[in-house]
């Protein structure tokens, strides 16, 4: 058994699997990546089996030719043929844990660490702890993983609830939130701003943009000179696109796309409050873990108008970092938002609030923080 000590993080040899190597709304991960510094990454899918500089743990001569021949023409042996091959690269590499970014990944990888003795620590994010087909596809493995994980973190207080609910032993269950960069998101001066409303997200069902479009049509009833800014892309991009040129609002609501980080800041830095819908997808059962883009903004120094759901309620304090309504009550969310655009000075208090809330228990550092705590442990 791996036994920590008195070593520092530093030192640790960690093996950090996840993934997706470019994914534009996983920035998360990448931070975990950056301030975790492992000496070893694999990623590439949920069975990750290559490092960032693209050499495979497959190593042979077509070695790639046959793992996609193995993988798409007889995929029921692709499981053992993974865990033959990742199992003797750790132990050629020899981590003293594996860090796995979501539930799925952790199933992936199980029984390659389990053979090599290598402890696991798994990350659950969102849909790996929610969403139903999911569940119904990893369930039992999730038990599995359960049982031999070391420590299992969940990034909401209602996650490791959930966890537990799908029997994670308790004891070693812990919430660690997504963290944010204090010192990167700053700036925002909303007592100051235009009438500039900002949400940043994908355009998928558990962030409910069409809710966002259809409680600003509300507010520009009482507020015709305000604007909507929206950042990300998704499945429901082109619908929402329909719905605001039905309305004929393009020039009030815009959706942008996708941004980057940098871009992102400067968008903040202009705006009154952020916006965002978020909700229990009943379709699917998928729900938000905790989202960055709430954090970031209230980090930068705006008031949040969300909704009471996942690790937002952690996240904003109603009333005073913002303001958060019940799942699916765009019309109270309206009413918010007019608030905070009748009053800068409202606006200036509660996101002086938020960042205050963000460097005193979201900074990005003291998360990784308690991360680094649970790897060593």
């Amino acid at each position: 058994m791996y036994v920590c000590g008195g070593c520092k993080s530093k030192e640790m040899n960690i093996c950090f699997l996840y993934p997706n190597q470019q994914n534009y709304s996983e920035t998360f991960i990448q931070y975990h990546k950056q301030y975790l510094a492992p000496k070893h990454t694999l990623t590439g899918g949920w069975r990750p089996f290559r490092d960032e500089a693209g050499t495979s743990i497959f190593r042979f001569p077509l070695s790639e030719p046959i793992r996609v021949l193995v993988k798409r023409g007889i995929p029921v042996l692709y499981p053992a043929f993974y865990d033959y091959f990742l199992g003797k690269h750790l132990r050629r590499i020899k981590p003293d844990v594996v860090l796995a970014e979501y539930g799925v990944t952790a199933c992936g990888v199980l029984n390659a660490c389990r053979r090599a003795g290598v402890p696991l620590v798994v990350h659950f994010h969102g849909f790996d702890a929610f969403e139903k087909e999911t569940l119904r596809q990893y369930g039992v493995a999730y038990r599995e993983v359960f049982a031999y994980a070391k420590a299992i973190i969940g990034v909401s207080r209602d996650m490791v609830e959930q966890l537990v609910r799908l029997r994670a032993d308790r004891s070693k269950t812990h919430f660690v939130s997504c963290g944010v960069l204090t010192e990167k998101f700053n700036g925002a001066r909303p007592e100051n701003a235009d009438k500039t409303v900002l949400a940043v997200g994908r355009f998928t069902a558990k962030k409910a943009p069409q809710l966002t479009i259809k409680a600003f049509e509300l507010v520009l009833q009482q507020h015709p000179d305000a604007q909507l800014l929206m950042i990300g892309k998704g499945e429901l991009w082109d619908d929402c696109q329909r719905m605001v040129q039905k309305a004929g609002l393009q020039g009030q609501i815009r959706l942008l796309g996708v941004k980057t980080p940098d871009e992102i800041q400067g968008y903040l830095r202009q705006a009154r409050f952020f916006v965002q819908h978020s909700m229990f997808n009943s379709a699917n059962n998928d729900s938000e873990g905790t989202p960055t883009s709430v954090l970031e903004a209230s980090a930068a120094g705006l008031p949040v108008v969300s909704t009471r759901h996942a690790g937002i309620k952690d996240a904003v304090e109603h009333g005073v970092t913002g303001f958060l309504v019940e799942e699916g009550d765009y019309k109270t969310m309206a009413a918010h938002m007019n608030t905070l655009l009748q009053s800068s000075t409202l606006a200036g208090e509660m996101g002086r609030a938020a960042r205050a809330k963000m460097i005193r228990e979201y900074d990005m550092h003291m998360q990784i923080g308690k991360l680094k705590q649970l790897v060593e442990a």
